[in-house]
């Protein structure tokens, strides 16, 4: 019979027994599974997410099942992201749009981006207007506005706009100042636009989380949300039986075992045994 390989270190976090009951509290088994492949691909493939801190890496995928959002790469919703050490779930504007919707809060969600020769009507005001009609005769110009729409349950419609100078300021106090906000900068305003509407929609529980894990990764704002996350779900200390709390085993990277284990002959020297 073949020899068990020993799990890496991120694969023991990604496949964590706590994560995995905490996961299971809000969906199910083949679910489950599924989203830990998933998220061993994206491990795999990235030799800074294997560094991030064991805590973040667990919340990541936790926050999977919170939200609702999957991270196969065939759908592009959601992704496991490098950011200053920490593994971070961010979500493209088509997963947000998706977890607003699949969470029962609206109806539809949409948002455009708006340039300079788009012909674009907005009114504000008991008679609210919004008219985007899109130039098609090649360069459009500059980016001029964003907006972003909602139609409710009751059939009641919303929406809000915002220009370059707005979007430019969450720019600047976001600490993703690199990657999306330069590759992918047309999204990055719908995304804004849409977490600047849904404070104006029916409040779930799932966008509020999505939203949080956005601001609080992206460094715009600590949320009470993403802060009450982050507590829950960090693994630094776990507490004993009797209600003393102890430090959170690791991973010794002589052996491949846990720091308690027989099998480690370099104790005197391996670092995770001092």
């Amino acid at each position: 019979m073949a020899e068990e390989r020993a799990l890496a270190p991120y694969e023991a976090h990604i496949y964590d027994v706590k994560v995995k009951k905490t996961f299971l509290e809000v969906t199910n088994e083949k679910t489950y599974l599924k989203e830990v492949i998933f998220a061993k691909q994206a491990f795999d493939a990235s030799d800074s997410l294997q560094k991030c801190a064991p805590a973040s890496i667990r919340n990541a995928i936790v926050n999977v099942a919170l939200t609702g959002a999957t991270l196969n790469p065939a759908l592009q919703q959601a992704f496991l992201i490098p950011r200053k050490g920490k593994a971070c779930l961010d979500f493209s504007y088509r997963g947000l749009t998706q977890i607003a919707v699949s969470s029962g809060g609206v109806l539809d969600i949409d948002a455009d981006v708006v340039y300079d020769k788009d012909e674009f009507i907005y009114e504000r005001g008991l008679s609210p207007v919004l008219t985007h009609r899109p130039f098609m005769g090649g360069d459009r110009g500059k980016k001029k506005y964003v907006y972003a729409t909602a139609v409710l349950p009751s059939g009641i419609k919303k929406f809000i706009v915002l220009d370059a100078f707005e979007i430019d300021k969450v720019k600047k106090t976001s600490q993703a100042k690199s990657g999306p906000w330069v590759d992918w900068e047309d999204e990055m305003w719908r995304k804004t636009a849409v977490k600047k509407l849904y404070k104006l929609l029916p409040q779930t529980e799932r966008m509020s989380t999505a939203v949080a894990v956005l601001n609080a990764h992206e460094g715009i704002e600590k949320p009470s949300k993403a802060a009450e996350l982050e507590k829950r779900f960090d693994y630094n200390q776990e507490k004993t039986v009797e209600g003393e709390i102890e430090p959170e085993k690791k991973l010794c990277p002589t052996s491949n075992q846990w720091e308690n284990c027989d099998e480690c002959k370099e104790k005197s020297t391996c670092p995770e045994h001092k």
